[in-house]
């Protein structure tokens, strides 16, 4: 049996009026009706911001910390001699991380100073006496957890690369 022409026409105009009718009002009610979907970010366990003391990576875990620094109230020694290859380096490493600030030469004359408020404190000077006083420890203390405006410099320098800037460092006051 076949139906009469039109027919399907006309169920799909009246399919697609009933489906109009009961969208539109569903756009317009959104915000009354707040439908709550579910999402795969709901049913996951989660840690609230606020919550109790995270637990510790097992012993066999690989640490992505550097063991750099030393508990309160000491300082570190330096284990890396001032050869060539460590003073190489620290020149290297001086450059790229500690000249914009305190100079090529080590005199707190860096290109980003020009651009400091007139009454913001000035980058260290590197070739003063009291720099050449302080052990290298503190010197290393200070590269790796920064220093007033000075930021840390712990997270983009291993230990090595720290106690190689320490080395160069030296050489500057001489």
């Amino acid at each position: 049996m076949i139906p009469p022409p039109g027919v399907f026409r006309r169920i799909i105009l009246t399919f697609l009026a009933i489906g109009v009718a009961f969208t539109v009002p569903l756009i317009f009610l959104y915000d009354v009706i707040k439908i709550n979907w579910r999402s795969n970010m709901e049913i996951q366990a989660s840690v609230g911001e606020q919550e109790g003391p995270r637990k510790w990576a097992p012993a066999d875990a690989v640490s992505f910390e550097s063991p750099g620094l030393p508990h309160a109230g000491e300082l570190p020694t330096n284990p890396v001699p001032a050869d060539a290859v460590s003073l190489a380096r620290g020149k290297q490493l001086y450059g790229y991380h500690c000249a914009v600030c305190h100079g090529a030469t080590g005199k707190g004359d860096g290109s980003v100073v020009r651009f400091w408020k007139a009454d913001a404190k000035p980058p260290a000077n590197l070739t003063e006496p009291r720099i050449g006083q302080q052990t290298d420890g503190a010197l290393y203390l200070t590269i790796a957890q920064g220093f007033g405006i000075m930021p840390p410099l712990r997270e983009n320098l291993s230990v090595r690369e720290r106690w190689d800037v320490v080395n160069y460092v030296r050489t500057l006051s001489k």
